[in-house]
């Protein structure tokens, strides 16, 4: 329904062709969707995913708010004990066959818990209805009646009860609750809803809820905090989308003054859903200006998106409805404020707003029913999932079936230490781990600076002749080498021009550069301190053998390291596998038992598996020893040719440096040519040359070993472990074994009061979901195009989850 438009006289009806049975105006169509909802909606299939579309009756308090929804539902509502603004209440209507009675059920709505601890007795932004706190939907049928003189009686019995929620309901049943006005309410406002379900011949099905009236004063300083209070529910209701705003807007009052248009201007969106309602045009007095009225009637002031429409009610309650209903047809014919409106004729009236709520209602359930059955099936989808983890305890053999659950976590974990497999990664995973041990041994292994201090003493380079084209310029040690080498690649001994392997992990990315590097004059020293009698400055094995020991020294962290992550990565995967196999259970004794036994177990492992390889390293530290001679001999050959090469180059770029050839001069590498003993001078360090290619062919053995061996306690210390043992531990541990073997598996699979309360609470869940989608699936209704909204699958839980839901 578009903006207010005028629309002829000759093509608008005349308040006397409109049919005589006010309500009669939905089809049939419009029925069975109308009353689908109803049924969802009783079903308590809402929530914040699911909402399902609705029409809210809002109005400051005094608006006539309480006449209008007499008129559209034709009952009597309280005018007595301020009840009626205390709570909402939710009307169904709904037909019934011909020659039944005037039935009305009163329903008690509770969807929220008063907190007596007064720690939220204001409303904030976490609890917006400050101290009501939402809870899982209850109806209780509070009476029901057949009498329609009853009906205002009944409201207000049941208000009290909504509004004493520590006082049994049954207290306030009608002809129950003789002088109940002068009791006190435990509560002066309630969120929970009083419902009532109203059939008879003829009725359509429509439904809508009037909200309490927003209130600007209180009685007491006291309740101020009801203000806000009644002002977040009227806000909760009208920011969902689905729910189309009744707005009322007494004709003795501005526009500008009114609380619940302020409220309802402040939730995006909710003008597009909105219907103002003008109430009370029998009171305007004569010579006041109608400009406004007609201003807004033509959209060219406050103007929401479907329109104004203008009702007059008889304010008195013992008036009967048809009566008012022709009053109000004859005040809109004479009245001479509205007789020369003809072209917003199809807008006064109760019987046209009807229509047109009716029209309305039925355009908002056809837009947003394919959404809602989608949200229905997400919700199943969660809820199945959430019941896979939750099964009920088992209720046959108890020893049988924890044995087989542990036979099967018996066969993950062998499969998870087997591998072999993309779905048990383990071996995968750990093989990376042992390649960043064996690499972080590799990067960190001893290296030596170049040059030495003595180095410039050894060369020939003629200093008394003035006349040489090059300059000798006079560096310190430190600066010369700088200039030689803007990096260790060329100061220290390094792989060539290689890129540096990279780690497959985090876990070892501090060890990137040597543990250690040496001066040529501090293994000199090292030699010379370990001189024993005989020739001279001979290569002492006990130099060699210190050099050893420093060498490795410092294998001990990426040791612990590579241990600390093996343990790791086996408790996750063992926890992991656990957790599969046992995730029906894992609010129970026996699920708790099983981490406790598995993490005690572990670090047991974990205990006697450090004593080893320290052990290990301590043997490789203190005691360097290899039996490997060929491949030491290899090793070692390797590193003196690689050594002697390095240190050529850097003697040679010593010399040029101090000849006065630049790093980038062109000649440079001419000269380089030229240089040989006579110039460089023998290499006063060759003995020291060889002794740390000694020291690099034993690291490259021994790490060789040493990666070896500890890579191989992991299998032998904690998976090897693992697989022959932990499920017998297990086992041992829970004392399934025992003659009480059947009472101990009773009493490890029982589950605890929450676990079973959360199990309920899905298995009460997926009984609405079930029911929902058999009624939108099965009961296809008239339309023709109802069908294919429907469909005809069969109403089905499924196992998958989705992600809104979690």
């Amino acid at each position: 329904m578009s903006q207010n438009t005028p629309s002829t006289g000759e093509s608008t009806p005349t308040v006397d062709q409109i049919p005589s049975e006010p309500l009669n105006i939905l089809a049939q169509s419009m029925t069975t969707l109308v009353r689908k909802i109803q049924d969802l909606r009783h079903l308590g299939i809402e929530d914040s995913h699911i909402t399902l579309p609705k029409i809210c009756v809002i109005g400051d308090q005094s608006t006539g708010k309480s006449s209008l929804i007499e008129g559209m539902s034709e009952i009597k509502v309280p005018r007595s004990s301020g009840t009626c603004t205390r709570c909402p209440m939710e009307i169904n209507l709904s037909g019934s066959k011909r020659g039944e009675p005037w039935t009305c059920h009163v329903y008690l709505s509770r969807k929220y818990m008063y907190d007596g601890s007064g720690k939220t007795i204001r409303s904030r932004k976490s609890h917006s209805l400050g101290p009501w706190v939402e809870m899982e939907q209850e109806d209780e049928l509070f009476t029901t009646i057949t009498d329609r003189a009853q009906i205002a009686e009944a409201i207000r019995c049941a208000q009290l009860a909504i509004l004493n929620p520590g006082r049994a309901p049954a207290n306030y049943l009608p002809r129950r609750n003789i002088g109940v006005e002068n009791l006190d309410f435990q509560e002066k406002f309630s969120p929970n809803i009083v419902r009532l379900d109203i059939s008879a011949p003829g009725f359509p099905s429509l439904s809508f809820y009037d909200l309490p009236g927003v209130i600007n004063q209180v009685e007491s300083d006291e309740d101020h905090h009801l203000i806000k209070l009644v002002e977040n529910l009227v806000k909760r209701y009208i920011s969902q989308d689905n729910c189309i705003v009744l707005l009322t807007l007494p004709m003795t009052n501005d526009v500008e003054n009114s609380s619940a248009a302020r409220i309802m201007n402040g939730i995006r969106g909710a003008k597009d859903r909105a219907v103002g309602v003008l109430t009370k045009p029998d009171r305007v007095q004569p010579g006041e200006s109608f400009t406004q009225w007609l201003k807004i009637l033509e959209g060219n002031k406050f103007s929401y998106d479907h329109g104004y429409y203008v009702v007059k009610n008889n304010h008195d309650p013992s008036v009967e409805h048809s009566v008012a209903r022709q009053e109000e047809d004859d005040f809109f014919r004479s009245s001479p404020c509205f007789a020369d409106l003809v072209a917003y004729r199809n807008r006064f009236g109760t019987r046209n707003l009807q229509t047109a709520l009716s029209e309305l209602l039925f355009q908002q359930i056809q837009a947003c029913l394919p959404r809602i059955i989608d949200e229905i099936k997400k919700k199943a989808e969660h809820i199945d999932q959430e019941l896979s983890r939750l099964a009920a305890p088992p209720s046959g053999n108890v020893p049988f079936i924890l044995c087989k659950k542990l036979h099967m976590f018996k066969d993950k974990v062998h499969s998870q230490i087997d591998g072999g497999s993309r779905q048990y990664p383990l071996q995968k995973l750990w093989n990376n781990i042992a390649e960043d041990f064996k690499l972080a041994l590799v990067m960190t292994r001893p290296t030596v600076k170049l040059v030495a201090e003595l180095d410039e003493q050894a060369m020939d380079i003629d200093r008394d002749d003035d006349d040489s084209e090059c300059k000798i310029v006079k560096f310190s040690t430190k600066r010369k080498l700088s200039d030689d080498s803007p990096g260790p690649s060329s100061s220290t001994v390094a792989d060539g021009a290689k890129k540096s392997p990279k780690y497959h992990t985090e876990h070892f990315a501090r060890f990137k550069d040597p543990a250690c590097m040496f001066k040529w004059e501090v293994i000199r020293e090292l030699n010379e301190d370990s001189a024993s009698a005989g020739i001279p400055k001979l290569i002492n094995p006990k130099a060699i053998n210190e050099l050893n020991k420093m060498s490795v020294a410092h294998w001990r962290c990426p040791m612990m390291i590579f241990i600390d992550e093996s343990h790791k990565l086996a408790k996750k995967m063992i926890l992991h596998e656990m957790k599969e196999v046992f995730v029906e259970y894992n609010q129970t004794v026996l699920f708790r038992e099983l981490e406790k036994i598995i993490k005690t177990y572990l670090r047991q492992l974990y205990v006697e598996h450090v004593a080893h390889v320290e052990e290990l390293y301590e043997i490789e530290h203190q005691q360097p020893f290899t039996m490997a001679y060929t491949q030491l001999d290899q090793a070692t050959a390797n590193a003196r040719k690689f050594l002697e090469s390095k240190r050529l180059v850097a003697r040679e770029n010593l010399y040029l440096t101090l000849q006065g050839f630049p790093k980038n001069d062109p000649r440079r590498e001419n000269e380089r040519k030229k240089l040989g003993v006579s110039e460089l001078g023998v290499d006063e360090f060759r003995r020291e040359v060889e002794m740390m290619a000694k020291t690099r062919g034993y690291y490259e053995v021994a790490s060789t070993r040493f990666v070896d061996s500890v890579c191989q306690t992991v299998h032998t210390k904690l998976f090897s472990k693992c697989r022959e043992t932990l499920v017998k531990t297990i086992e041992s541990e829970l004392g399934i074994g025992d003659e009480n073997a059947s009472e101990r598996c009773n009493e490890l699979m029982s589950e605890d009061v929450e676990r079973q309360q959360r199990r309920q609470y899905f298995e009460r869940e997926k009984e609405k979901v079930l029911k929902a989608q058999e009624w939108l699936n099965t009961e296809t209704g008239t339309a023709d195009d109802e069908d294919e909204v429907m469909g005809d699958d069969e109403p089905e839980v499924k196992t998958e989850a989705h992600d809104s839901w979690h």
